[in-house]
């Protein structure tokens, strides 16, 4: 594990071996300058990492945050404490609660559930802004790789089923010039997703290739990916990043907003789990909608 469990882990608490401990190969800790950051999303190239989220706080002034991180060190490269820009020519507004992230040759792209952001992964700079028409929400994202943008969204329960969907754009569409808005009619296709999805990632694991699904609450995780494989995962777990083997996998457990209400398992801010294995991780003992 890089550096240390921030100061703020209640001794002895939540220290028990979770399902998928050996299957985690390794683990960042949020720096003490970014102890108030509600982690959502990762992106990942080389030795460097970016998050996104949110700073603990009063709803409706939980601004989105961006940090760039050395994995090899932990140490805190960039820090973009409150993203803003503009939508078009209109005026610049501040993003709330940073859901995903997912990083290609045309830079940062963050999600939130009213607006999608293209940000400079170097100087975090936003370049460029859309709104978001409902029912399309930013509440997590992803690339397939093959020219397409995801944008999810969440729904905590199994009430309305049918609200939880993966919504596909195609890039050039998105880039095209005058675009402001995607709405469901802008849309390549649509898929359902499972209840309480907090991040995704496309992925080839396990031999199978598509959309895996990091189910979540802060005491309980899921991975469900192609053909309903369903495997137990990090509590928290939110946004993900895929490598040859591994995945790194961002979690909201280790925030210290929700370690303060207790009963959490101890997990880094940031875990690159050993995918070769899947197979062998055990099933889910938990449910996020228990």
């Amino acid at each position: 594990m890089r550096g240390r469990p921030p100061a703020y882990l209640p001794d002895g608490v939540g220290l028990e071996p979770l399902p998928v401990s050996d299957a985690v190969c390794a683990g960042v800790w949020a720096p003490r300058a970014a102890a108030a950051l509600v982690p959502q999303g990762v992106a990942v190239r080389g030795g460097t990492a970016w998050l996104t989220g949110y700073d603990e706080g009063e709803p409706g002034s939980l601004w989105c945050r961006v940090v760039r991180l050395d994995l090899r060190t932990g140490a805190l490269l960039a820090d973009r404490r409150r993203v803003s820009g503009q939508v078009g020519t209109g005026p610049e507004v501040s993003c709330r609660h940073g859901g995903g992230v997912a990083l290609d040759r045309h830079g940062l792209w963050l999600t939130e559930s009213a607006r999608l952001w293209l940000m400079d992964p170097e100087t975090l700079e936003v370049l460029r802004g859309w709104r978001l028409a409902d029912p399309v929400q930013g509440s997590f994202g992803l690339l397939d790789g093959r020219g397409r943008l995801g944008l999810g969204r969440f729904r905590p329960s199994r009430v309305h089923p049918g609200r939880a969907a993966l919504d596909w754009f195609d890039l050039d569409a998105v880039l095209a010039p005058g675009v402001v808005e995607l709405g469901s009619e802008d849309a390549v296709a649509t898929r359902k997703v499972p209840s309480h999805a907090q991040g995704a990632v496309w992925a080839r694991i396990a031999g199978r290739t598509g959309v895996w699904f990091a189910r979540s609450n802060t005491r309980c995780g899921v991975l469900e990916g192609p053909g309903g494989l369903r495997r137990g995962f990090l509590p928290g777990a939110e946004g993900m990043a895929a490598g040859p083997g591994s995945l790194w996998t961002v979690s909201e457990s280790a925030a210290r907003s929700f370690w303060r209400l207790g009963g959490r398992p101890v997990v880094p801010t940031l875990s690159r789990l050993d995918t070769g294995r899947l197979r062998a991780w055990p099933e889910p003992t938990c449910d996020p909608g228990d």
